[in-house]
């Protein structure tokens, strides 16, 4: 397992541990919380891209993306303060990366099982996100609280999966 993809899993799932011990301070700390996870997934995913040794890095849709995840969580972590404005910032940033997810079950970079499963979660994500941007507060932000918890944990663990169960495919988190 590529150290990089090991060092992910183990971060990810200890942010998930810690989001459900603590997952009450996070929702009294929102802004902070999303704010430095989105800047955290950008830059994550800007490095991976450096070691890869993709060159050069900005060319193609990942760089891009992955630069304005940063710069939609820096915008969240210094200049939104109200709630329901980062839980709609948290449900948009949600859907779009579920929609990178469902474009690697489109492209057939994911084992089939792992496919069905992966597309399955992401639905429910993006339902559930719907419902957060429609009425944002409190009680949707903790509901959708316990589902990153679960993202989280797979987000880390599907890359290994897939690359056990398929290792000749070279997928976009491959790169991870």
């Amino acid at each position: 397992m590529k150290p990089f993809r090991l060092t992910r899993l183990i971060v990810f799932v200890l942010g998930a541990v810690l989001l459900l011990v603590f997952n009450e301070f996070f929702l009294h700390n929102l802004r902070w919380f999303i704010g430095g996870l989105i800047v955290l997934y950008g830059s994550l995913g800007i490095l991976a891209l450096m070691l890869a040794k993709v060159k050069p890095i900005y060319e193609g849709q990942g760089f891009l993306f992955f630069s304005v995840e940063i710069l939609l969580g820096l915008t969240t972590l210094c200049f939104i303060k109200e709630y329901a404005t980062v839980c709609v910032i948290w449900a948009v940033w949600s859907i779009l990366r579920e929609s990178v997810e469902l474009e690697e079950i489109v492209e057939r970079e994911l084992h089939p099982s792992l496919a069905v499963f992966s597309g399955i979660e992401s639905v429910a994500v993006i339902v559930l996100s719907i419902m957060l941007m429609i009425e944002p507060g409190e009680h949707h932000a903790m509901i959708h609280s316990y589902l990153l918890a679960v993202e989280l944990v797979l987000a880390a663990l599907i890359p290994v999966i897939n690359h056990r169960l398929m290792p000749e495919k070279k997928g976009r988190d491959e790169l991870l």
